[in-house]
């Protein structure tokens, strides 16, 4: 099965794939050993700093090996690819699925840009998601701040707007901001599920993700994909265990080959990635 019908896939049995985010051979180990072990179809990504540092043609070719050796699907995703040479590279470049976070170009602007990108993808068949709503946050260290900072009305999707958007763009995936802040915070986040509802009613034949995944409630969580939301993005969980758990075994060894002692943390990020694929409900869903 191709992006476009995993994803549908996933809307029309009610659960979500994960997206997880690789920044080396470490942590794509960890989130396709967890595929594997559950069954499970998942999403790789990789935004513009992993991109850079992996390469588009080493993350294609992992993809492809990784993919064959563990027999579950898997889905190579441009993270919020920032202008449509980005996308225009992954796209010619092998990806499976496009993100373009049009969301710091005035609106207008990030339709026409959006359309160039949906015509480019859907020629080859891919999925294009399309953002104008900037979802707040990072994936810095947000630990001593409180999530609620950005539960306001004025950083929530306009249910009209996006109705606007995707209808002007044709993008299959819209990524709307409902409280799903980018980071880790002192406190969960929650999000606004009655906004969310409003935006699914001006939409109701469009996909939706949820970005920002990392430290929301799982009762909203749930509540999400049980109205709608077929792709949910993970990060900065994945980014907290392997750094904290690789510190810990430096910290604890004079070993020198770094094969040694990155096995700990591999398998903190593959704990984070099992819990999140039996949240999302993907577990067993490998035809």
């Amino acid at each position: 099965m191709n992006a476009k019908e995993l994803i549908l896939k996933a809307k029309k049995e009610g659960y979500a794939i994960g997206a997880f985010n690789v920044a080396n051979i470490e942590t794509l180990k960890a989130v396709t050993q967890a595929a594997k072990k559950l069954n499970s179809p998942v999403i790789l990504e990789a935004s513009d700093g992993e991109v850079n540092y992996i390469g588009i043609k080493q993350l294609v070719g992992m993809k492809k090996i990784y993919q064959d050796e563990t027999g579950v699907p898997i889905i190579l995703n441009l993270d919020h690819g920032k202008d449509f040479e980005a996308c225009k590279a992954a796209v010619e470049g092998g990806f499976d699925y496009i993100h373009f976070d049009g969301s710091k170009f005035p609106f207008d602007q990030n339709i026409e840009i959006t359309k160039e990108v949906v015509k480019l993808a859907h020629a080859k068949g891919l999925p294009v998601e399309g953002e104008f709503t900037h979802i707040e946050g990072s994936s810095a260290d947000h630990t001593k701040e409180d999530a609620a900072q950005f539960n306001k009305a004025e950083y929530y999707t306009n249910p009209e707007k996006a109705k606007e958007f995707v209808t002007k763009t044709g993008v299959d995936v819209l990524a709307s901001f409902i409280g799903n802040s980018h980071g880790i915070y002192a406190t969960e986040k929650r999000l606004d599920l009655t906004v969310f509802k409003k935006i699914i009613e001006a939409l109701p034949a469009t996909l939706f993700s949820l970005h920002g995944g990392s430290g929301v409630h799982d009762d909203d969580v749930r509540a999400a994909i049980k109205m709608g939301i077929v792709k949910v993005n993970i990060n900065s969980e994945m980014r907290i265990a392997f750094k904290m758990t690789l510190q810990e075994s430096l910290n604890a060894s004079t070993e020198i080959a770094i094969y040694k002692l990155t096995p700990p943390a591999i398998q903190a990020v593959q704990d984070v990635v099992e819990r999140k694929i039996m949240l999302f409900g993907s577990n067993e869903k490998c035809m």
